[in-house]
C-alpha cells in the first residue's frame, strides 16, 4: 500500500452502481447452465485496458466449480472487474499485472465469508470489498496514510471478525470442559472427605 490510489468514496460509489448482470449466476468449469462467463468479463477488462490476456492456462483459475460457494468466488471477481474498469484503473496498464493475482485468488477469503450481493449494497462490505482490492493492487486510497489505510481495513476486515468469533467460541468452549472438570473433581474431594469410614 505504498503508491496513492483513486478516492475511497468514488470507488465505493462505483461498487453500489454495480449493474445486476455482475452478480448473476456464473458459469462453472463444467459449462454448467451459468448466465455470466467471468473468463470472458476479465479477458474483455485486460483488452480494454490494452494488457495482454493472460494464456489460457492461467485463465482457468477464473473458472468456477459448481456449489455456492464457488458461484460467490466468481460473483466476486465478476464485481471487482467493474469497480477495476474505473477510468483510474484503465489509465493505468501498469497496474494490470497485480490485477491477474487479485482476480484469479486475491478475493478467496473475502468471498468465503462475504457475499458478493454485499459488497454491492452494504456500506461497510463495500468499503473493505474497495479496501481488499485497493491493498492487493500495493495501493491505499487518496489522502491516507499507510498507516491509516491498514488500520481501517483491519477495522472492516470479515475474514479477521470471523477468525476471532471462532477462537473466542473455542476458547469460552475450552474454559466450560475447565469448569466442568474442576467442579466434578471438587464435588469428588467433598464427598470423599464426608464419606463414612
Amino acid at each position: 500500500m505504498n503508491d496513492e490510489g483513486p478516492l475511497l468514496e468514488a470507488l465505493t460509489h462505483r461498487l453500489a452502481e454495480c449493474p445486476p448482470e455482475f452478480l448473476l449466476e456464473p458459469r462453472t468449469r463444467a459449462g454448467g447452465d451459468g448466465e455470466i462467463d467471468v473468463t470472458a468479463i476479465v479477458c474483455d477488462h485486460f483488452r480494454a485496458m490494452g494488457a495482454a490476456t493472460p494464456p489460457r492456462a492461467e485463465l482457468e483459475r477464473l473458472r468456477v466449480d459448481a456449489g455456492q460457494g464457488s458461484a460467490n468466488r466468481g460473483r466476486m471477481i465478476a464485481v471487482a472487474t467493474w469497480l477495476l474498469h474505473d477510468e483510474w484503473f484503465r489509465s493505468r496498464p501498469a497496474l494490470a499485472p497485480a490485477m491477474w493475482p487479485l482476480l484469479t485468488h486475491g478475493l478467496d477469503d473475502l468471498a468465503a465469508v462475504v457475499s458478493a450481493q454485499s459488497v454491492t449494497s452494504d456500506p461497510d462490505r463495500r468499503e473493505e470489498f474497495v479496501r481488499v482490492c485497493l491493498k492487493r493492487l500495493g495501493l491505499r486510497p487518496k489522502g491516507e496514510t499507510m498507516v491509516q489505510a491498514t488500520d481501517r481495513l483491519n477495522t472492516l476486515d470479515s475474514a479477521e471478525r470471523l477468525k476471532v468469533v471462532r477462537q473466542t467460541r473455542d476458547a469460552e468452549a475450552r474454559a466450560r470442559v475447565i469448569r466442568e472438570r474442576m467442579a466434578a473433581e471438587a464435588a469428588r474431594a467433598a464427598a470423599a472427605r464426608y464419606a463414612p469410614e
